[in-house]
């Protein structure tokens, strides 16, 4: 429900910025492909290069798709540890994935209402 937030905010503030509907979907869509290549499972944060592992500590889908296989990992009694070192995943990572998804979804919220007043000449 977090993640959903963040990407609502996200697509909604692309939405206030960009004039129409086509240059919006332009304008999500790299945002949307980084998120999802570097969600931990496409791009691993054990096989990126280092100069790209600040881009894991952005990304909202790795900290949320970090915290399921982890959740996953301890109920089946730890039998895919070797999938979890491989992937890179970090345990005591929750907190500072929700902190990072709120803070993004508060700051594109702001952007969003930012967005309409200031581009966009919305009448009362």
């Amino acid at each position: 429900l977090l993640l959903f937030s963040m990407f609502d905010a996200l697509f909604q503030c692309v939405a206030a910025v960009a004039p129409d509907g086509e240059q919006a979907m332009t304008m999500a869509t790299p945002w949307l492909v980084v998120f999802m290549l570097f969600n931990g499972v496409v791009v691993t944060k054990a096989t990126a290069p280092i100069f790209l592992h600040w881009v894991f500590e952005i990304s909202p889908t790795s900290y949320a798709l970090q915290a399921i296989v982890l959740r996953m990992t301890e109920s089946s009694g730890g039998e895919n540890n070797f999938y979890v070192k491989s992937m890179g995943f970090q345990s005591g990572q929750d907190m500072q994935g929700i902190a990072v998804i709120l803070c993004m979804t508060i700051l594109l919220r702001l952007l969003h209402v930012l967005a309409l007043r200031f581009l966009n000449n919305i009448q009362k």
